[in-house]
């Protein structure tokens, strides 16, 4: 039969165990918190955007990815052909819609070219018409011809440092 003493001992030593098991979560908890609030992002040359126009689907790599100040490649600009009558639809990618981003609308009417600017966290998918609303007197509903995604991203030089990176994305929608 165990004592008083005995008794109290194996009741401090749960207690302690108890104790070390909760500190021990905590820190785990804390590592794990400052990790994923630390780790990085992909590089800005891995982000992509999907593009689709009914059942056409189209994965666009960058098209521009350039630190500032610094000439850069021009990449390619894939083609998704847009009847005046579709709707194209991109699906921004987190890394990209997190924070500010624009889209540039190019219409072979000059005077139809639009842009739109979205803060961080406004949208995750864009629609664009094929052809827009005449504009004058014209009667010709302007078509879309190229769109341009634009965002400012963090990535890490050649010497590992992080640094911002102009990035574009860019589709030709000609048929």
């Amino acid at each position: 039969m165990a004592t008083r003493k005995q008794a109290r001992q194996k009741s401090l030593l749960q207690i302690l165990a108890l104790l070390i098991a909760v500190v021990i979560l905590l820190v785990g908890g804390v590592l794990l918190q400052n990790w994923w609030n630390n780790r990085p992002g992909p590089q800005p040359q891995e982000v992509s955007i999907t593009a689709t126009v009914g059942d056409a689907s189209l994965e666009i790599s960058p098209y521009l990815v350039c630190e500032p100040g610094v000439d850069c490649p021009e990449g390619e600009v894939p083609n998704l052909a847009v009847g005046p009558d579709d709707t194209l639809v991109l699906d921004i990618p987190e890394a990209i819609y997190d924070h500010d981003w624009q889209v540039l609308m190019i219409y072979d009417d000059p005077a139809a070219n639009d842009q739109q600017l979205h803060a961080a966290n406004d949208a995750q998918q864009v629609e664009i018409p094929g052809s827009t609303d005449p504009i004058g007197e014209n009667t010709e509903r302007p078509r879309l011809m190229v769109v341009e995604v634009s965002s400012v991203m963090l990535g890490h030089n050649d010497a590992g440092e992080e640094t911002p990176y102009t990035t574009v994305w860019s589709l030709s929608t000609m048929s």
